[in-house]
């Protein structure tokens, strides 16, 4: 028990600390005064009145307790940096500087870790560099390690050094923190004790993690492997950066230098962090259920905006894993958060396992979980804002309950639920680094949008998995929420679904300037791409419409509906275009000739007859309800495609006249530039899916004329199944 092992082992440690009962002890005692006597002061200021007064000293003290305290107390604080709903604006201003502005160690300490420290080649990482004097000042200081501006063969690196001691004084945190939390579950307080056992949990999920970031080696292997993940996905390869590594040992790493602005610096990534955060999302986002493999610490130090516009990415310490199965299980749940559908979210949580699998064969447990589900998702994902609103709403609530008497009912039945299935909500262990990304990334958009809504700002990369995933899971999801149970496509759905796909595709995929409109960070440096872009988009007046210049996501929907091997999108379009086709085609022939008059009478009457309308000048037969949502859906369709993501009124079915047949007969028209430019990506499919389509309106046609044939014999009409 001479050395700390290099992966969290309780025991172990255990073990070690208390074969040194001394040290332990005066850490216990350094810990137990500071911090006391810090909360003497803070109640001190509550009972005189001066809570908010004295709030800038008290948050200047606090960072300074918490830089004496060391690096765990440091990695706490670093998240609660993120979190403006959370502390007061003087902590956060104060706590941020634990990001990268730590008290550094000294320099000898710094030279005598980099002569130890030796590569494959058995030389030291001290002999690489041009000129040592560099590490005379670290350019930044964090509470691992600390890093410093080098050269090695002429070219500019990162070198990152790690503290003296820190993988002792780590551990020997950790346990004193969980040997308090072991004594506080055994008081007689429930509330002191029931938290005093949750803050064992968590330190048992999260220290493993804490522990592995200690170690250079992993980091650079975590680093190697996610960017190659990088590479290999076309949805983040334009967009991110991994710097290479060049040198690693357990405890220096050496790695490319990325020019650019931090998150942390004043300036114009500052002033865009809004649009920043809205590109650092959704690349999280593919991480999380694209390739399975997040960066777990994405707090603003650990970025930079380059002057391409790109995104590089630092620190490989915490990295997590997801399971395929899990993936799906997160976007099936995020898709029902988006829908609403709340009464679909305990199914999925069950997947995720948040609650045990018995639980959703259980009738009477369900129909107390899923109204309280219900009630709590929406409270906590309808609306943006912050955890101090979502608090004010929760106990608005819980007043109501209170007051109607259903409070007591609903605490005694839930308890029964959580002694039956043994606590019956829990947290998994894999999940804790993922809601440590994301409360992070959601903190960072609410210090530029105090209404920022993450599952909102999640949906964009939701709806392109849905539209270009065409697994069974997928498709299933697809159907139910386009649908939303009902016989026709929902429009506000496709508008959604469309402007999703649109924003999500041109911020990752596409040029620099898309990106931009997408809503992405401003660029610096003007990209070729965009400049042969702009040289040749003059608008010249033209006597025929030419080829347009097509973003990514209008090219890539493209390649998913004309797919020449088909696909579930596919063929939901082919059975809504039918419908609409047939109910265009009728109704325009039809409307034409009624203005004719009388004179067109002998026509009329047998088209009308063979098409299933009604030549008198009644609409009912004219266009069924059905058509009239189908008509609808195809106009929004080909609005977006044209317009990008710009949203309409479109909503529910109103009633189709003349305009509005004329309206989609224009918007069609307007397709045609839009059609000549994307004639290269489509042209393997488009011939197939027209057979398709045309084999579909003929038969939809026949089976019409013979629905009318059997009505004027007297038989039943079948239009309700001809329409399905």
């Amino acid at each position: 028990l001479e050395e700390l092992p290099r992966d969290y082992n309780y025991g172990y440690i255990k073990a070690y600390w208390d074969r040194r009962p001394l040290k332990l002890f005066a850490r216990f005692a350094e810990a137990g005064v500071k911090v006391g006597w810090y909360t003497f002061l803070l109640y001190l200021d509550e009972w005189t009145g001066n809570l908010e007064a004295n709030r800038p000293e008290r948050a200047v003290q606090g960072r300074e307790m918490i830089t004496d305290l060391g690096v765990t107390w440091i990695k706490i604080a670093q998240v609660w940096a993120s979190r403006p709903d959370i502390l007061p604006k003087e902590y956060i201003k104060e706590y941020e500087k634990l990001l990268e502005q730590v008290r550094p160690f000294g320099r000898d300490e710094a030279m005598e870790t980099l002569r130890r420290s030796k590569g494959t080649d058995g030389l030291t990482a001290l002999s690489m560099f041009d000129d040592i004097s560099v590490f005379d000042q670290p350019v930044a200081s964090a509470s691992v390690g600390q890093v410093y501006k080098a050269r090695t063969s002429g070219k500019t690196v990162a070198v990152k050094v790690q503290r003296p001691d820190v993988r002792e004084q780590s551990t020997l945190d950790l346990y004193v923190i969980r040997n308090a939390a072991s004594l506080g579950a055994l008081l007689p307080f429930q509330r002191i004790a029931t938290q005093s056992r949750s803050l064992i949990e968590l330190l048992d999920l999260t220290a493993p993690t804490f522990i592995t970031e200690l170690d250079y080696e992993k980091e650079a292997a975590n680093q190697k492997r996610f960017a190659k993940t990088v590479k290999d996905c076309d949805l983040v390869s334009e967009t991110v950066v991994v710097p290479d590594v060049i040198f690693s040992s357990k405890e220096v790493l050496v790695q490319e230098w990325l020019d650019g602005v931090k998150l942390t610096q004043p300036g114009a990534a500052q002033q865009q962090a809004g649009k920043v955060v809205k590109l650092l999302l959704n690349s999280y986002m593919v991480q999380f259920l694209e390739t399975g493999f997040l960066h777990g610490d994405p707090h603003p130090g650990n970025f930079i905006l380059m002057d391409s516009g790109k995104l590089g990415i630092l620190d490989y310490g915490l990295m997590t894993s997801i399971t395929p199965e899990k993936r799906l299980a997160f976007i099936e749940f995020l898709m029902h958060l988006q829908a609403r559908d709340y009464g679909l979210c305990l199914q999925d949580l069950i997947n995720l396992e948040f609650f045990p699998a018995e639980l959703g064969n259980d009738k009477e447990a369900i129909d107390v979980i899923v109204p309280t589900l219900r009630s709590t998702l929406a409270t906590l994902y309808e609306e943006g804002g912050d955890l101090k609103k979502k608090q004010e709403m929760f106990a608005k609530q819980r007043a109501e309950m209170k007051a109607s008497g259903k409070l007591d009912t609903l605490r005694t039945q839930l308890q029964e639920i959580s002694k039956k299935y043994s606590g019956a909500f829990r947290l998994p262990p894999y999940f804790t680094l993922i809601i440590r990304a994301f409360s992070t990334l959601e903190g960072l958009g609410l210090k530029s949008d105090s209404n920022f809504a993450i599952v909102k700002e999640c949906f964009p990369y939701i709806a392109r998995r849905l539209i270009t995933d065409d697994s069974f899971r997928m498709r299933n999801a697809l159907k139910s929420y386009l649908y939303k149970g009902k016989e026709r496509i929902a429009v506000s759905r496709i508008d959604e679904l469309t402007s999703g796909f649109g924003q999500f595709t041109n911020l990752m995929k596409g040029s620099r300037k898309s990106a931009e409109g997408a809503g992405g960070p401003t660029v610096f440096a003007a990209t070729t791409e965009d400049a042969v872009s702009t040289a040749t988009g003059s608008t010249s007046a033209s006597p025929s419409p030419r080829p347009e210049k097509l973003d990514t996501a209008t090219t890539d929907i493209a390649r998913v509906i004309f797919s020449p091997d088909g696909n579930f999108l596919q063929d939901l379009l082919i059975e809504e275009g039918v419908a609409a086709v047939d109910a265009l085609s009728r109704a325009t022939l039809l409307g034409l000739l009624r203005t004719l008059g009388p004179l067109a009478l002998p026509v009329t009457l047998p088209l009308g007859f063979l098409l299933g309308g009604d030549a008198s000048g009644s609409n009912s037969r004219i266009l069924t309800r059905q058509d009239k949502e189908s008509l609808l859906v195809i106009r929004r369709i080909v609005q977006l495609v044209r317009d990008g993501s710009r949203r309409s009124g479109a909503g529910e079915v109103s009633e189709l006249n003349t305009t509005d047949i004329q309206g989609a007969a224009e918007d069609l028209r307007r397709l045609q530039p839009l059609a000549d430019g994307l004639l290269p990506v489509v042209a393997p499919g488009a011939n197939a899916f027209a057979r398709r389509f045309a084999t579909e309106l003929a038969r939809r046609l026949l089976l019409r004329v013979a629905d009318d044939i059997e009505s004027s014999a007297g038989f039943p009409r079948r239009t309700q199944t001809l329409a399905s």
